[in-house]
């Protein structure tokens, strides 16, 4: 069963992850490769950083957080949100057949999508917009790089050099099965996460 409930509450939750010894503050939106960088920031010492869930975007007690830490870096990642929702299926649903895609398992995910947007008229979660995890209730951007999920090894590179953290070859946590994301969507589906998800297709240049 598609727990669209589960989903709706995940949505709703963000973690700022913070490292005193690197001064940074890393905002983990769900489903960009977080576990990975967190894995990486705490290296062998689980204590090495500090966890703060948060809701909804850098509002409230987000934005404290931030201005305490002024001087750290902050940074996040994106990801393409077509990609994105359809990792958030497979997560949840970890034993929905993978092949073939057929019109059912089309439907399925259809359904998913539609419950997300149905909640979404009392609680405007699957609306938020990766974006809004970064910004204040101004539309001030809080962070000072956002790096792609479509482009991890190289952005992620590039901001642990500027943080100072030691940089390989980065592991792979919380992987979901390779896919083409474009062919479990219908043209309805297409168009309501174009919809949803507007402001991140605008400003990060994203197509289907």
């Amino acid at each position: 069963m598609l727990d669209t409930n589960l989903a709706m509450l995940l949505l709703k939750t963000f973690k700022m992850i913070i490292s005193h010894k690197f001064r940074t503050i890393f905002i983990h939106v769900h489903r960009t490769g977080g576990t990975t960088i967190e894995n990486l920031l705490s290296g062998s010492d689980r204590n090495a950083v500090t966890h703060s869930n948060q809701h909804a975007n850098a509002t409230g007690s987000a934005v404290k957080l931030l201005d305490k830490h002024e001087s750290y870096f902050a940074f996040g990642f994106v990801r393409n949100p077509w990609e994105r929702l359809l990792s958030w299926y497979h997560l949840l649903n970890r034993g929905v057949s993978e092949n073939p895609i057929d019109d059912t398992t089309r439907r399925i995910f259809h359904n998913f999508l539609t419950g997300l947007a149905r909640r979404s008229q009392q609680d405007d979660s699957f609306h938020l917009n990766q974006l809004d995890y970064f910004t204040d209730q101004t539309g001030r951007l809080r962070v000072d790089r956002i790096g792609r999920f479509e482009n991890f090894a190289e952005d992620l590179e590039g901001i642990f050099r500027t943080i100072g953290c030691e940089f390989s070859d980065p592991p792979i946590f919380n992987v979901t099965f390779p896919k083409a994301y474009q062919s479990y969507y219908s043209t309805e589906a297409k168009d309501l996460v174009a919809k949803a998800c507007r402001d991140d297709i605008s400003r990060f240049g994203y197509r289907f």
